[in-house]
């Protein structure tokens, strides 16, 4: 899966997304998410709740990520696909990923990510600044 495939999961249709969730992305795509997040592997597993061990297990194995680390990821994946409407540049998007948001009751957008509900808020100031509705 290229990076390009991974991301597109963010569009793709929402059948082709739990499939794909369900039978787990493959390993190597935590590293390319971690990249494009610009924090380095073991941090995003921490911001998620994943113990970096069990990533480079299934690396080392070649093995699929399971369904909940999946999930989790494609949840990032779709936050960094609407900053990439917004902002062009990866600096840009990292620095507006770890700045504090006054619409997030100041949190930073990154330590949202964790859980579908901090995401969703997330997506929402994104779409909200993309449409004009900022907060």
């Amino acid at each position: 899966m290229s990076t390009a495939e991974l991301f597109a999961l963010a569009d793709a249709p929402t059948d082709v997304v739990v499939r794909r969730i369900r039978t787990g992305l493959p390993a190597y795509a935590f590293g390319k998410v971690a990249v494009a997040l610009g924090l380095p592997k073991n941090a995003l597993a921490h911001k998620l709740g994943i113990i970096t061990r069990t990533i480079d297990r299934r690396l080392t194995r070649r093995q699929p990520l399971s369904p909940e680390i999946s999930e989790k990821l494609v949840r990032v994946v779709r936050t960094i696909a609407l900053l990439n409407k917004l902002f062009t540049g990866h600096d840009a998007r990292v620095q507006w990923l770890n700045t504090p948001a006054p619409a997030l009751n100041h949190a930073r957008p990154v330590d949202l990510l964790d859980t579908d509900i901090g995401a969703r808020q997330v997506e929402g100031v994104i779409q909200g600044v993309l449409y004009g509705n900022v907060m």
